[in-house]
This record gives C-alpha cells, sequence and structure tokens, in this order.
C-alpha cells in the first residue's frame, strides 16, 4: 500500500531526470497494446508484398528467372521499400511532439521532476527502437526468407546484413529529422511538407546525381540506390561504408539540434 500514499524515489539526476519513466511510458504505447502488431502486418504487406510480387508473380508475366529475379528483387527491396520504410517512419512520429506540446502534455510532464533532455531522448529511443524491430528487422527477416527461396539456397548473409544495416541508417535519418521539425514547428503539414519533401526530392534527383560524381555518393538519398549494387558485390567508386558513416553522423546533428531547440522552447 505504500505506492498508493507516497512517490517513489528513482535515482536518476542531471539530464536523466525522468527518462526511466517517460521510456515506460512510450514503450508501453508500442508494446502493450496491438500497435505492434497492427504495424508489423502493415509493413509486411508494403515491403514485403512488393517483395514478393516481384520475385515470384513478375516472372510468371514476363518469363524471366534466375539472377535477374533477385537482382530485381533486391531493386524493390532497397530502393521502393526503402522509400517507404522513410515515409513510415516520418509518419509514426510527425505525432511524438507536436501532438503532445497542442494537447498541453508536454508542459504537464515539464512541470514534474522531468528534464528537458529526458523527454527528447525517451522519444527518440522508444520509437527508434520500435522502427528498428517492426519496420527494419522484422522485415529484413521475411524479406531474407523470400530470397533465399527465390534463390533456392539460403542467399549470403554477410552482404545482406551490409544492405540492412544500411537501410536501418537510413530509416532512422528521417526519423530523427521528422524529431527535430517536431521542435522546429508546432504544424504537422509543415513537418509533413518538410520531412516528405526531403525523401521525395532525393528519390528524384540522386539517379541523376550519381551519373554525374561519386560525391553524390555520399548523401543521405542515395544509401536507397546504392545498397542493392553493394549487396549483391558489384563494384562500386567509393565503399558503401561512406554514405552510411555520413548518414549515421547527420543523424545524431539532427538530434543535437533537437535536444538545443527543445531546451529554449516556452511553454
Amino acid at each position: 500500500m505504500v505506492a498508493n500514499t507516497e512517490l517513489q524515489r528513482v535515482g536518476l539526476s542531471g539530464w536523466r531526470t525522468g527518462l526511466a519513466n517517460l521510456l515506460g511510458k512510450e514503450n508501453h504505447a508500442w508494446w502493450a497494446s496491438r500497435r505492434w502488431l497492427v504495424q508489423s502486418v502493415v509493413w509486411a504487406v508494403i515491403v514485403n508484398g512488393l517483395l514478393a510480387l516481384s520475385l515470384f508473380f513478375m516472372p510468371l508475366l514476363f518469363g524471366t528467372g534466375g539472377p535477374d529475379v533477385v537482382e530485381l528483387g533486391l531493386a524493390m527491396l532497397f530502393r521502393i521499400g526503402g522509400v517507404a520504410l522513410a515515409i513510415g517512419a516520418i509518419v509514426l512520429v510527425q505525432d511524438a511532439i507536436i501532438g503532445e506540446r497542442k494537447a498541453g502534455v508536454t508542459e504537464w510532464l515539464l512541470s514534474k521532476p522531468v528534464s528537458r533532455p529526458a523527454y527528447v531522448l525517451s522519444k527518440l529511443l522508444a520509437h527508434g527502437f520500435g522502427v528498428l524491430v517492426i519496420l527494419v528487422g522484422l522485415q529484413g527477416a521475411i524479406a531474407y526468407g523470400l530470397l533465399s527461396l527465390a534463390m533456392g539456397k539460403p542467399f549470403p548473409l554477410p552482404p545482406y546484413l551490409v544492405g540492412m544495416a544500411g537501410l536501418a541508417v537510413h530509416t532512422l535519418f528521417y526519423l530523427a529529422l521528422a524529431l527535430m521539425m517536431g521542435v522546429l514547428t508546432t504544424s504537422r503539414t509543415t513537418l509533413l511538407g518538410a520531412a516528405l519533401g526531403v525523401v521525395l526530392i532525393g528519390w528524384l534527383v540522386t539517379p541523376i546525381g550519381l551519373s554525374v560524381g561519386t560525391f553524390v555518393m555520399l548523401m543521405p538519398f542515395t544509401l536507397v540506390h546504392i545498397l542493392p549494387a553493394a549487396v549483391q558485390g558489384a563494384p562500386l567508386p567509393l565503399s558503401v561504408w561512406l554514405p552510411i558513416g555520413v548518414t549515421a553522423v547527420l543523424s545524431v546533428v539532427f538530434v543535437a539540434v533537437t535536444l538545443a531547440r527543445f531546451e529554449r522552447l516556452e511553454f
């Protein structure tokens, strides 16, 4: 009955104040409801549905097979699926901060023993984990099974894991971008317009840029275009780890901007 009569002390201080409780709240929204199941099914249909279509049904229609089918499947998985996952990450976190700010939840939470960095990091960690597990990890595992089935033998695992690492970094880049926009603006329209605009501009411009010079390969937008080649072991002008590293660094910059801007917000 002690819990009903007095507050329970949490042994965290400084920037970590309230982080454990906030993480529990955010993780509860992901894993203690049917959200994880719904998202798993939705993204299995979107990502692996397209992959299955390219691996098993398009060959029947157009009479192709062998390596061409696997090449088409990898392009579908990383180029189309990668863009879809980026859009999914943006949509999933679009309301994480803006919605609570407009509802007054953020102001109420910050009136408690909760630090501002803990508030932001709880969003990043909980949503980042959910996106990595459901959108990238689960869909990547299903896709690996489909590719192996199409080949009639296990798909080479090391290069596939490199591709998945790139896809994970690419997806988290857009999640960090959306969270940053949620602090820079209170308009969902502005957030979605800016974040989705970056996705679409990168998708349209990158193929042209890749034919101009290798520098474009360092941009985050290039990952979904070069990962299929990297997974197949095709020669690339630059190591695939360079654009992956640049994308990761930019994601950290977005998080730093988010933390710095949130510290100065008035509620």
